[in-house]
């Protein structure tokens, strides 16, 4: 298995450098798209980015960061291959679903999950989050972050290896009053072509 964390290994920089750009990117996305309701458009929708949709969505700037924050943790860890790391931006009794369909429980159940991944079918995998969007709902976030998966070139077995591609990672939120953040919950759905 490759070398991802070390200080030499030219991946772990380059992805971690690549991951904290696409942050900054999702950052100004988050600053700007703190949305009201389920959808954008719509009765009652908010443009993102107006005063409005600020004032409305009830996330106060230190939310918005924390979010920002903790959304660029996810990355990194995911790119480290640090299951530890991952696990730690979600709460002590949160659930993941992967793209399989397979569930996660608890803190614990989702660094072990993760940890058999990073040693396999997600060895050499960089992930990517290009859009996000956030929705306050009666306190609670939701957070709809686009993504996409590349493998480095160095990657085990290309066979063996979670496809290439792309989908729509859906996490709750919940923020203490001290703004720090934790997920409650994120449910991963990759984009395929509907039937005709």
């Amino acid at each position: 298995m490759p070398d991802r964390t070390g200080p030499g290994s030219r991946h772990a920089t380059e992805a971690r450098r690549r991951s904290r750009i696409a942050a900054v990117a999702l950052g100004a996305t988050l600053a700007g798209t703190a949305l009201v309701g389920c959808t954008a458009t719509g009765p009652g929708a908010v443009t993102a980015g107006s005063p409005a949709a600020l004032a409305a969505s009830g996330l106060t700037d230190e939310q918005r960061a924390a979010t920002q924050a903790l959304v660029g943790d996810f990355v990194d860890a995911f790119n480290d291959g640090d299951a530890r790391a991952l696990a730690a931006t979600f709460a002590e009794d949160a659930e993941f679903v992967n793209i399989y369909g397979t569930r996660m429980s608890g803190r614990e159940g989702i660094e072990r999950g993760h940890a058999a991944a990073f040693a396999s079918r997600l060895d050499g995998s960089e992930l990517v989050f290009d859009l996000a969007h956030v929705v306050d709902v009666d306190g609670a976030l939701v957070v709809q972050a686009e993504w996409s998966l590349q493998h480095s070139p160095d990657a085990v077995d290309d066979a063996l290896l979670v496809p290439e591609g792309s989908g729509v990672l859906t996490f709750s939120a919940t923020c203490r009053p001290d703004d720090s953040c934790l997920f409650a919950s994120g449910a991963n759905v990759r984009v395929e072509t509907p039937p005709s």
